[in-house]
This record gives structure tokens, sequence and C-alpha cells, in this order.
């Protein structure tokens, strides 16, 4: 290879982005000319301070192309290329959450897909880890076919399942994740300013309570006790999960190195280790599905949120469209947590932030399980948001969200756009609806839905005074409102004077 290096996401049985110049890049004496090549096209660059960039032309979809990338004195090969669509998959641990570990793992591997593919971004916390860990499984593209599969992003392989039975081409995830994360890990410091600069702040304040000479070996030694520890993610949770005495040691520690030099959990880190090692890779978007560890900061969230996507957006150069996962239910796991907040700052980007969309979950969560096992209805929805906003598919990918409520006597009418061919409540009645006149609650409302209408009445609503309907704004709670596609309305609060 000589002095020509790539990044390591460049490698047999990548995807490239179809219909757009596609940007290839690396490392090269300076001066060096290189060129490179792929599916006829091709492209040149000159190195300069140790690094290039070309841009291969706009390719059409299609397998088994060969990447050549000549410079001076060497080349590299790379073969079983593909052309089609890739997106960047991001977050904690529900993006994270691989496929083995989901409900429908037997069936969904039981299908071959050689043009769906992934690339999983090494879990790098600090420089130099790649030689304290063993990194030989990951930092590969894999193709969806056998017990390959099992190792994609679950909602990353439902959402390009999808995408590769509308489109016919072949789709490539990068999964850039880490559980347990704050949005601040992945964004540069320069955009955490003003409030936002309480994440440095807190991590500084937690550095300076650490002993430099022992940190990193306590934070190796942590590590090797987390890598041992036994996942079974088997067991139904039935009740908020107790750990055992040898568990709260470990949980001990990590509290206390949580916001360490070397820890994942520390504002910018993984922005350095792991994003920017794939910056400037073509994409069609972001899939992002994050939220749980920032439910502390709620009055940070939104613009947190708003900053990173500034902020990735300005690393690529180009107004990548985002989809978020809205938090599904939820209540506990080890402690009582409150994603009620977050579910509404998440819809609300969807208002105030151009190119981001938003794919609901509340009907697959776990009360006492933060990680919900069926990941397909979120993948699916993800992809038909793409579907329709990105690729300008006529199909209905919102799920129902409230346009207005007249109040009329006793009787309350909701008006919901998104509704498709008309709303359906699965069960007796629409559950988890809220209903309070004066602030007092009003008991066994009627409440029914057709068309675009959800219909509350009782004669306690008669009386003077302002009203509050409130739905699915529980931490843990049913959705059981769906529009003719199956999505599951959102969560809302109407107040009515």
């Amino acid at each position: 290879m000589g002095s020509l290096k790539l990044p390591l996401i460049f490698q047999n049985g990548m995807v490239l982005q179809r219909r757009r110049p596609v940007c290839v890049w690396g490392w090269a004496a300076d001066d060096a000319q290189i060129t490179v090549q792929c599916a006829g096209e091709s492209a040149l660059a000159i190195a300069k301070e140790g690094r290039w960039k070309a841009f291969l032309p706009s390719m059409e979809a299609g397998t088994g192309h060969t990447l050549r990338i000549t410079c001076d004195d060497c080349e590299v090969v790379i073969d079983d290329v593909a052309v089609g669509e890739v997106w960047l998959a991001s977050g904690q641990s529900n993006m994270e959450f691989l496929l083995r570990d989901d409900a429908e793992a037997a069936s969904a591997t039981q299908i071959e897909h050689a043009d769906i593919r992934c690339f999983e971004v090494p879990k790098i916390a600090y420089s130099g880890q790649e030689n304290d860990r063993d990194y030989s499984s990951v930092g590969l593209w894999r193709k969806a076919c056998a017990n390959e599969a099992l190792y994609f992003t679950a909602v990353g392989f439902y959402f390009a399942e999808e995408l590769y039975r509308s489109l016919n081409v072949p789709v490539g995830i990068i999964n850039c994740t880490w559980g347990g994360i704050s949005a601040s890990v992945f964004m540069g410091e320069e955009y955490l300013t003003g409030r936002l600069g309480f994440f440095i702040d807190r991590a500084k304040e937690a550095q300076s309570k650490i002993e430099p000479e022992t940190e990193l070996e306590r934070f190796k030694a942590l590590q090797r006790t987390i890598d041992a520890l036994p996942i079974d993610n088997s067991r139904p949770n039935l009740a908020p999960f107790q750990p055992d005495p040898s568990m709260l040691d470990s949980l001990a520690e990590m509290n206390a190195l949580q916001l360490s030099v070397y820890s994942p959990f520390r504002p910018s880190g993984l922005y350095e280790t792991m994003l920017k090692r794939i910056v400037p890779y073509t994409l069609s978007g972001v899939l992002w599905y994050q939220g749980e560890s920032d439910a502390s900061f709620p009055d940070l969230y939104e613009e947190l949120l708003q900053a990173m996507i500034v902020n990735w957006r300005d690393l690529w150069h180009e107004e990548l469209p985002f989809l978020f996962v809205q938090l599904a239910s939820f209540e506990c796991m080890f402690e009582p947590l409150d994603f009620v907040p977050i579910r509404a700052i998440q819809e609300r980007l969807t208002k105030t932030v151009n190119k981001v969309w938003l794919a609901c979950a509340m009907d697959v969560g776990m009360r006492y399980d933060v990680h919900p096992k069926h990941k397909r209805p979120v993948g699916e929805r993800l992809a038909r948001q793409a579907l329709s906003k990105v690729y300008g598919r006529p199909i209905l990918a919102d799920s129902p969200t409230v346009e207005g409520c007249l109040r009329e006597g006793s009787k309350i009418t909701i008006r919901f756009a998104h509704s498709g061919h008309g709303l359906e409540s699965r069960g007796e009645r629409p559950q988890t609806v809220d209903v309070r006149i004066n602030g007092a609650p009003v008991n066994a409302p009627e409440i029914s839905v057709r068309d675009n209408l959800m219909l509350i009445s009782s004669p306690a609503l008669a009386q003077d005074g302002p009203v509050t309907i409130e739905f699915c704004r529980h931490p843990y709670c049913e959705d059981t409102v769906y529009n003719s596609a199956g999505l599951p309305a959102l969560p809302f609060v109407c107040r009515i004077e």
C-alpha cells in the first residue's frame, strides 16, 4: 500500500451512495497524485499536508464493482462494491441494539439479503484504545446473510429491508452508536457553547475529582469487568431490575468514571474517536434514536439537538435529512425515568428544524425495560418517512397529529391530520386519555374515534371552566389510536378555555 492510506470504512463489500458525487478520501505523501476509479467513473486528487479528497461522479445503483485507488507508488483495490442508498444510524442503546436480540431475529434471518449491508464503526472511546481491546469482529462491512445479519443494528436492518423492498437497490447502513450516551458526546466542543457549555463544565468538574495517575488503569479495569458481564436479553422484565452486590460495585466505579477523559460518555469524545472517522462519507441521511440519557436535562435537550444537527450538517457541508425515533413508552428499569418532556421536544423539532421527521414508537415500549424487543415497527416507520420525505413516494408516513379542538356543550371534538382513510382504536376504546375541567379529573368520559376525529363526551364537561385533554402523557402508557397506515397517534395536550 505504500504511503497511500484510506479510512477503515473503505473496504470490500462497501456500499457507495448512488446518484450523487461520492467522496473518497485518505492520506498520502504530499503532492502525490491520486486516481480513483469505480463503475467506469474516475476522479483525480493531489495530496496536500498529507491528506487528499476526490469526488467520483454520480453512479447508478449496481453491484459487483471494484473501487481502485492508485497513486505514484502504490494501489488499493476494493472489491464487491455496491452502489445504492447509504444511511447513518446513530444514537444510544436502542439504535445499537443488535438484530440477534430482537424478538423476530430467527425469522428475520431466514431470508438472505446480500445487497443489504452494514458497517459498524468501532467503539473507540479514547486514542489508543484500539490497542487495548479486540476489534477484529467490528469495523467490517457485513451482508444480511444468515448469521451475519445478527450483528446489524436491528432498527437499521428493518429500515434497510423496507427500503430495499421498495427501491430495489442496495442499501448500506453505517452503525455509529454507543449505549447510554448523551447527544453531547457526538458534538464538537465549539458547538457546546452558551447554555450547552453546561456539559463541558460538568465534565471538567467531574474530571477534577479523579486522580490522573490511576485514571487510565481504573478505566481499563472497569472496561474488562463490563466486557465480562453476561448479557441475557431473553429474560422478560416484569418488574424493575435489582442489581446484585457485585454489579453495585461496578456501577459505583462506573459512576465515578462516567465523565473521565477516557470515558465514552464525556462530551465531544466520540465525536473525535468515532463520528469524524466516517466524515464525509456520502449519505442520504441520518437515523437518530436517542434521548433516554438526556432525560435529566429536558430544559437543554431541544437546544442540544438543534446544535447537533447544525454540527453534523456543517461536517457534511449539506442539509442532511434527520429521521428521529420518538422514545417508546417506559417507566422504570433501575430507577424511574420520565420521557414525556423528551417526546414532546422530539415532535417539536419536526416543526422548528428543516428536514427533520419523526417515527413514533409509543406502542412498542415495555414498562420495565428501556430496550423494546420488537424493532421491526420502528425500522419500518423510519423507512416510510424516508420513502415519503426523501424519495418522494406518495405514501402516508406521519403519525396522526392534532390539528384542532372544538368544545360544544358536554362534547369535545379533536381533529387530526395524517389520519389516512380514518382513525381506529385497537381495543374497546382509546386508552390513556386524561380529561380535566377546572383542574379536576373527569371520571369515565365517553371516548371514541371515527374518520379523522376523536370524540369525547361527559355531563361534567357542560359546566363552565377550562378543559385539558392529555393523550399518552405518562412515562408508560398504552397508545391504541392508529391511522389507516398502522401508525400510532403522537402524544398531545389540548387546552380549551
